[in-house]
C-alpha cells in the first residue's frame, strides 16, 4: 500500500491530468482499426510478415501518404516506410554451410513506440558473422501504423507474439538467441523465466535493457491512463517509429516490468549479453545492472556500461563481467550515448552519423531546423547533457546511433562463440 502523501501526489495529478485531456484530435490519435496483427499458432512466419505489411500500408496510406507523396521527407516513400516499420525475416539463401555446421536462431524483439528497424542493423551484423543463421523480427502489437493504436495494447499480447516468434524456429535452427531492444530486453527476460526448462534457449542479448522506467513516476501510469490518453502528442516525423508516447504505453511497460527487480526474482540459468549506456534517461540502468550483477550466471555474462566523462555517469558498483567503456568519440561529434543509440551503426542511412533524420524533437522552431540541418551548431547526447537543450553553446541532437557499435559487435559475436 502507497503511502498517504503518494496517494495525495497521485489524486492531484489525476485531477490535473482530468482537466488538461478534453480536445480534439488528430486521427493519428485514435486506434486505426487495423492494429499490428496477432497471429494463431503455426502460422507460417511468411504469411505473419505479409499481413502485416498489408496493415502497416493500410493505415500509412490513409493517415500519412494521403495527402503526400512523401510525408516523411525525400526519399521516404510509402513501400519504403511500410519495410521500414514491418516484422522481417534474414537468411543467407547463398550460404554453404557444412555438414553438421551449428545453425543459430536470432529473434528479434524492439523497444516501445518502436518498430523492427531499431534492430535492422544489428541483424545484418549477425548475419555477415553467422552467414548460417536464420534471424526474424517481430512486431509488437500497437506497433507500426499510427500512435493511435497505442491506447488498446496491452503486455500480455506482446509476451503473445514473443511467444510465436520463439515457436516459428523450433526445428529450424540448432539454438535460439533473444535479441532485444529496450522493451524487448524485458520480453525475452519474461519469456526466459517462464520457460526455463526450454532447451532451445541458448542466451539473451540485451541492448538498453528496460527493467524498470527511469521515472519514480512509474507506478502511477496505470491510474492516469482513465484520466489522460497522453504523456506526449508530437510531429510524426519519422518514418520508422511513433513520436508520440501514449500514457497506456507507459502503463503496459509497468505492468510488464513489475517485478523483475524484486529480490526473489530466480537467477536466470541463460548466458546473458547487456550494453547500455548510463546516462540513459529513459530506463533505469542502475536496476539492470544489478539485475546483471545478481540475477545472470557469472561464468557466461558480459556487458558493457557506457559511461560519459561530462556526466559523470559510471556504475554504482561493478562486478565480474561488467566492464565500463568511454561514450565519447569526439570525431563524430558524440559526448554521451542515449537509450536510442546503442542498436544503431553510425552507417545507418535512416539514423546514422549523416542519416536523413536527426532526433530533434525536443526543439520548436529555428532551433528544430538548426538541430536537424547545421551539424557544425550540434553535438551528440543523450537528454540529460548540457542545460536547456545546450552544451557548450551547441545544440545537443539526441544520440541515433553508437559510434562504438563494431567494438560491442565483436564483444557480441565472441559472447555467443564462448571464446571472449
Amino acid at each position: 500500500m502507497r503511502g498517504a502523501g503518494q496517494q495525495a501526489v497521485m489524486l492531484a495529478l489525476l485531477a490535473l491530468l482530468m482537466a488538461c485531456s478534453s480536445g480534439s484530435e488528430s486521427p493519428l490519435y485514435r486506434p486505426s482499426g487495423a492494429p499490428a496483427w496477432i497471429p494463431p499458432a503455426q502460422t507460417p512466419f511468411a504469411d505473419y510478415v505479409r499481413e502485416n505489411e498489408a496493415r502497416i500500408r493500410q493505415a500509412l496510406a490513409s493517415h500519412h501518404y494521403a495527402d503526400s507523396p512523401e510525408p516523411f521527407g525525400p526519399g521516404y516513400p510509402l513501400e519504403r516506410a511500410v519495410a521500414m516499420r514491418a516484422p522481417y525475416e534474414l537468411r543467407n539463401a547463398q550460404a554453404q554451410c557444412p555438414p553438421g555446421a551449428e545453425r543459430p536462431g536470432f529473434l528479434l524483439i524492439h523497444g516501445l513506440t518502436d518498430s523492427p528497424y531499431l534492430l535492422r542493423g544489428v541483424a545484418e551484423s549477425l548475419l555477415q558473422a553467422f552467414p548460417c543463421a536464420l534471424l526474424r523480427a517481430v512486431l509488437l502489437p500497437g506497433h507500426g501504423t499510427v500512435p493511435g493504436d497505442t491506447l488498446d495494447m496491452r503486455h500480455e499480447d506482446w509476451l503473445r507474439v514473443t511467444e510465436y516468434g520463439v515457436e516459428s524456429f523450433r526445428g529450424e535452427v540448432d539454438g535460439l538467441y533473444l535479441v532485444g531492444f529496450s522493451t524487448g530486453t524485458s520480453l525475452s527476460v519474461r519469456y526466459a523465466d517462464a520457460h526455463r526448462d526450454d532447451t532451445l534457449l541458448r542466451g539473451l542479448l540485451m541492448l538498453s535493457p528496460a527493467l524498470a522506467a527511469r521515472s519514480e513516476s512509474a507506478w502511477l501510469s496505470p491510474y492516469a491512463r482513465w484520466f489522460t490518453p497522453w504523456l506526449g502528442r508530437d510531429a510524426e516525423r519519422d518514418a520508422a517509429r511513433y513520436e508520440s508516447f501514449s500514457m497506456n504505453a507507459g502503463a503496459e511497460f509497468y505492468l510488464l516490468t513489475r517485478g523483475l527487480s524484486d529480490s526473489d526474482f530466480a537467477p536466470l540459468p541463460l548466458p546473458v549479453f547487456m550494453a547500455g549506456s548510463g546516462d540513459d534517461t529513459t530506463v533505469n540502468m542502475e536496476v539492470a545492472r544489478e539485475f546483471f550483477c545478481s540475477k545472470t550466471p557469472t561464468a557466461s555474462r558480459r556487458m558493457l556500461w557506457y559511461s560519459a566523462e561530462v556526466a559523470g555517469s559510471a556504475p554504482a558498483a561493478t562486478c565480474e563481467g561488467l566492464q565500463v567503456v568511454a561514450a565519447e568519440a569526439l570525431e563524430q561529434r558524440v559526448l554521451s550515448l542515449s537509450h536510442t543509440a546503442i542498436s544503431v551503426p553510425p552507417t545507418d542511412p535512416h539514423y546514422g552519423l549523416d542519416g536523413a533524420f536527426a532526433l530533434c524533437g525536443h526543439f520548436r522552431g529555428a532551433d528544430y531546423d538548426t538541430c536537424r540541418h547545421d551539424a557544425t551548431a550540434t553535438v551528440y547526447g543523450e537528454r540529460n547533457l548540457g542545460e536547456g537543450g545546450r552544451f557548450e553553446g551547441r545544440l545537443v541532437r539526441r544520440g541515433s546511433f553508437n559510434p562504438h557499435y563494431d567494438a560491442m559487435l565483436a564483444e557480441m559475436v565472441c559472447f555467443i562463440e564462448g571464446d571472449c
